[in-house]
């Protein structure tokens, strides 16, 4: 058999590695930016509820259909209130943040409390916590999330840290002041600006290579087994190079999405419901966001929403929603 005598793209993408399991369903979030003003939360927690089909007029500068209408797909994500139950302070050593202590509320929920396991052995009461602000660089608060608060059947609540913007003091006290209380999403965030999304994907279990990356099935004289490479590499150097696509886990990955654009924010029990219910998910019951474009995983999923990490040099105020519309009817107009 001789050499082929075409080209053809290379089959399979080498965008994600390594292609491992994420390690729980809540997302991991690696980095954090700071271009808030002022002490706000960073981040917010959400859960997907579907795709829906708007029409909006596109004000995007520079577009070209500037000032049309536009149809877009949108993504609708419940996000139930924040609920604040504790402070944690962290300090840098190498390099890297470090806790330092936090502080917890005594007064835990049942929800909560079935997922705190014991006391951390940093923490300590609230004015022991203030008295070492001056060594801390960086003030997370640690919030919890219901997902019964957004129609969903889990019980026990989700945690996460998140980080406060703005001096370590100024952090403190807007934390501190909240303890306890509830953060709702217009708080953090406004409809019109851009966030960043992290989630986990949809989960496809093992596959083999032609699944996985897409490469081309071999003639049907093959020797061997035909959904396999054609070969993992030569015999020096005695090992496989990252760049050879092989069977493994698909899907299930923690990733990371910029720039998605919130459109609205409704408020609890305003959100637009289809007739019908959505697919695989219940009715929003809290404040809902759409977001332009598709977001990872399925629905009823945990996401991260997220301060932009490299947000676009413009600003724009909420664009103009003149319909939303699922599975061809039409929800709000």
């Amino acid at each position: 058999m001789g050499h082929r005598k075409y080209s053809a793209p290379r089959r399979g993408s080498l965008a994600y590695a390594p292609r491992r399991r994420a390690r729980r369903i809540v997302p991991n979030v690696r980095f954090w930016p700071r271009t808030k003003q002022g002490a706000g939360l960073l981040g917010f927690i959400g859960y997907k509820v579907g795709m829906v089909t708007t029409l909006v007029i596109d004000d995007i500068p520079g577009s070209p259909t500037q000032g049309a209408e536009v149809a877009k797909g949108a993504t609708l994500i419940a996000t139930p209130p924040l609920h604040l139950i504790g402070v944690i302070l962290l300090k840098k050593e190498d390099g890297q943040l470090v806790e330092l202590a936090r502080h917890i509320i005594a007064d835990l929920p049942p929800e909560i409390r079935d997922r705190v396991r014991g006391v951390s052995p940093t923490s300590i009461s609230l004015e022991g916590l203030r008295s070492r602000i001056v060594e801390s660089d960086e003030v997370r608060a640690l919030v919890a999330s219901y997902p019964r608060e957004a129609g969903l059947s889990q019980k026990k609540a989700l945690i996460l840290s998140v980080p406060v913007s703005g001096k370590v003091e100024e952090a403190f006290n807007y934390v501190a002041s909240r303890l306890g209380g509830r953060i709702p999403v217009g708080e953090v965030f406004r409809a019109g600006e851009f966030i960043d999304v992290v989630g986990v994907t949809k989960g496809h279990g093992f596959q083999g290579v032609v699944k996985r990356f897409g490469v081309k099935i071999l003639p049907r004289k093959q020797r061997k087994t035909r959904r396999a490479v054609g070969a993992i590499g030569g015999r020096s150097p005695k090992y496989i190079t990252r760049f050879v696509p092989r069977a493994g886990q698909m899907g299930f990955h923690n990733r990371t999405e910029f720039n998605k654009r919130i459109v609205r924010i409704w408020n609890a029990g305003e959100a637009p419901v289809a007739k019908s219910g959505y697919t695989r998910a219940p009715p929003p019951r809290c404040a809902t966001i759409a977001l332009l474009g598709s977001v990872m995983g399925p629905p009823k999923r945990p996401i991260v929403l997220r301060t932009p990490a490299r947000p676009p040099r413009y600003k724009l105020e909420a664009p103009r929603l003149n319909m939303v519309m699922y599975a061809g009817e039409v929800l709000a107009s």
